[in-house]
């Protein structure tokens, strides 16, 4: 199974353990909890560059 990574933290995360999906500009980003995922929605464009795909 594929692991994604949080790009706010950087933690692998398994695809069915996210604690949330987030779509942006078509692309899903796997968040691992509630405060990676604030911090990913107030300014995604921030994460998004250091994911690595």
């Amino acid at each position: 199974m594929r692991k994604h990574i949080d790009p706010v933290c950087g933690k692998r995360i398994n695809r069915n353990k996210a604690h949330i999906v987030v779509t942006y500009g078509r692309q899903e980003y796997y968040l691992c909890c509630p405060v990676c995922q604030r911090e990913f929605e107030k300014d995604p464009r921030k994460y998004v560059k250091n994911v690595k795909r």
